[in-house]
Order: C-alpha cells, then structure tokens, then sequence
C-alpha cells in the first residue's frame, strides 16, 4: 500500500513539475515577441528621424515631407 501511495505522489509532483515547465516556456516566448519597432528615416538635410510602428507594420518614410508613417504588412510603401 506504501508502495502505492509514493507512485501515486511521485507522479502528481512530476505532472506538476511538467505544467510549470511548459508556462514557463510559453511566458519567455511571450515576453520576446516586440509589440514595437524603432523605424528610421534620413531627411534632406542629412537629420535622423525616428518613429515606431507595430511590430507586425512596415516602416515608411516619406523623404519630401520629413514624415514618418506605418503600413500594414504586405502593403507597399508611397
């Protein structure tokens, strides 16, 4: 009956020891996906300009208007 009850046991602690594992691994995931990006753009003048877009956008930057602006993945850039 022991023998039981410490299989038992040990088998609830390594299911638990698995489950924390496992969100500890998703949670790290989570934590290294950016929500923003740093874009940069150059004017005219030789001046940086920079701005943030989503991580999922494209980065533009419009030389003549010194303007940054985001697009939406896939989409190209005027």
């Amino acid at each position: 009956m022991r023998k039981l009850i410490a299989i038992a046991l040990g088998a609830a602690l390594a299911m638990s020891f698995a489950a924390t594992v496992s969100t500890d691994a998703e949670a790290k995931k989570k934590a290294s996906v950016p929500k923003a990006k740093l874009c940069q753009g150059m004017t005219f003048e030789g001046k940086k300009v920079n701005f943030r877009c989503k991580a999922s956008e494209t980065c533009c930057y419009d030389g003549l208007m010194a303007k940054g602006n985001c697009a939406p993945a896939g989409q190209v850039c005027f």
